[in-house]
């Protein structure tokens, strides 16, 4: 019965590598830990900062501008001009939470208040946090949500209520739930408004892959402070003479040790705790006849470790941290690790790293605005454009200082790279170069592909067709 079937089952979505499936709410308590660190959150801010941008003198970070219909229909172009006027305001306040959330959850969300105006108000704050939404699926679209609040902690909304910022899922994050959604989903089905409602899965968020290198950074970090904890106490054990004492002679003479010991730390504790250092010397009378009253025993209480775990196992995994969410190190607060192999250029070659890679939030969230734009449209004009049909298009601020001096320097090298090219045509053809000879020249010496050889061989022919003999540019 199971002849060409195989033997592979979902079960292979319920382990990755050494990560096993987990339940949804565990997955989202693993981010939230994770979104509270200093180095996972300024990494995330480094990202969605890069992605938005904002303009040097307003702050705007979206901008609604006309497409090349709207400019042409005087009609349409006025609608923009409403959408804009209406909204901006709006998405721009509400841009950096959905952007931020949706880094570190996947997901974010933002209820959708309206009236006959259209959209007046978008709330993106505690009670849509992703842990407590439940968005369900029909395919890849979002048709409805779960809301865990209100009186019985369970509400539900649908898509003119609510928008969703969904993050490309392009790694899996086993969980528990997708065995339940094999049951019910067949993927032979073509018509999708025939597939089941299914809860949607967990995933999409950029600091998933540095689940481990986090675990090992606090793990590092604990042992770290910990040994420094250990090394810090100053224990000694002191051998008492009582020779030769009575037996109250004895008592009073480690009374008196130990009130003076007991004084030693009181005083420190206070310069501790006031903050004012000990101006004085504190001096102790022992008297001693014959042999030494106090011998101090070495290697006795705790013993000063070697720095078996150094700053450099800590700085590795932090580098790995920063790595894996896809931001340098030297980006969020450790400038000292800028290397000198990257020039004096370094700090905006790693910041467009960061800005490049960022590039999916802006994809996210205009997907996210234009939903919002279109649940406008329906309540104050009636209508819905078709995606394909907008007048408007959701645009960031670009210009970001990183990528302009990146784009800036590629153009540079690329201008450099073509006036050398010419220069060596030109000297080629002053040396009376033919056609074959410049197309070898062009190939095998300037390493240039033979269709781009064959087209600049041309010019070799150029001077000669117009009397100048080969010699000079005509």
């Amino acid at each position: 019965m199971l002849y060409g079937a195989g033997t592979t089952t979902v079960a292979s979505l319920l382990a990755s590598g050494s990560r096993q499936a987990r339940t949804r709410q565990a997955i989202y308590d693993k981010w939230a830990q994770m979104e509270a660190d200093p180095i996972v959150s300024s990494a995330i801010k480094l990202l969605v900062t890069s992605a938005l941008g904002g303009h040097e003198t307003s702050g705007d970070i979206v901008f609604i501008e006309k497409r090349p219909a709207a400019e042409q229909n005087e009609q349409l172009g006025k609608i923009v001009e409403e959408i804009r006027e209406d909204l901006s305001g709006i998405l721009n306040r509400s841009a950096y939470p959905m952007a931020y959330l949706g880094s570190v959850f996947g997901d974010s969300y933002a209820r959708i208040y309206t009236d006959k105006r259209g959209v007046v108000d978008l709330y993106v704050d505690e009670l849509v946090r992703p842990p407590l939404v439940q968005p369900f699926d029909r395919g890849s679209r979002t048709v409805g949500y779960a809301i865990y609040t209100g009186e019985r902690n369970f509400q539900r909304l649908d898509t003119t209520q609510m928008a969703r910022l969904k993050m490309p899922r392009s790694q899996w994050v086993p969980q528990h739930g997708v065995f339940e959604k094999s049951l019910k989903l067949a993927l032979s089905t073509d018509d999708v408004n025939d597939l089941p409602l299914m809860p949607a899965m967990a995933g999409g968020s950029l600091i998933y892959p540095a689940e481990e290198p986090y675990d090992k950074l606090t793990a590092s970090l604990l042992g770290l402070v910990g040994q420094r904890w250990m090394d810090s106490i100053d224990e000694q054990m002191l051998t008492v003479n009582l020779n030769d004492m009575s037996q109250d002679m004895q008592k009073k003479f480690m009374g008196s040790i130990k009130d003076m010991l007991t004084r030693s730390k009181e005083i420190a504790e206070e310069a501790v705790k006031g903050g004012r250092p000990i101006m004085e010397r504190v001096r102790h009378v022992i008297p001693v006849f014959g042999d030494k009253q106090l011998t101090r025993m070495e290697g006795g209480g705790q013993n000063g470790r070697s720095d078996r775990i150094s700053i450099e196992d800590v700085m590795l995994h932090a580098r790995l941290l920063a790595g894996a969410i896809g931001v340098d190190l030297s980006m969020i607060g450790f400038a000292d690790q800028m290397s000198g192999g990257l020039g004096e250029g370094g700090f905006f070659r790693t910041s467009a790293q960061a800005a490049e890679s960022a590039r999916v939030i802006r994809v996210a969230l205009a997907e996210a605005f234009n939903h919002i734009i279109d649940m406008h449209t329906l309540k104050r004009y009636g209508m819905v454009f078709p995606a394909s049909e907008r007048p408007w298009k959701i645009n960031f601020y670009g210009s970001i200082s990183a990528l302009e001096a990146e784009r800036q320097r590629t153009l540079n090298d690329g201008m450099s790279v073509g006036i050398g090219l010419t220069q060596a045509i030109g000297a080629m053809r002053d040396m009376g170069a033919d056609k074959r000879i410049m197309e070898a020249f062009l190939t095998d010496t300037m390493q240039l592909d033979e269709e781009q050889a064959k087209l600049y061989a041309e010019l070799a022919e150029m001077g000669k067709d117009q009397g100048g003999g080969g010699q000079g540019w005509p």
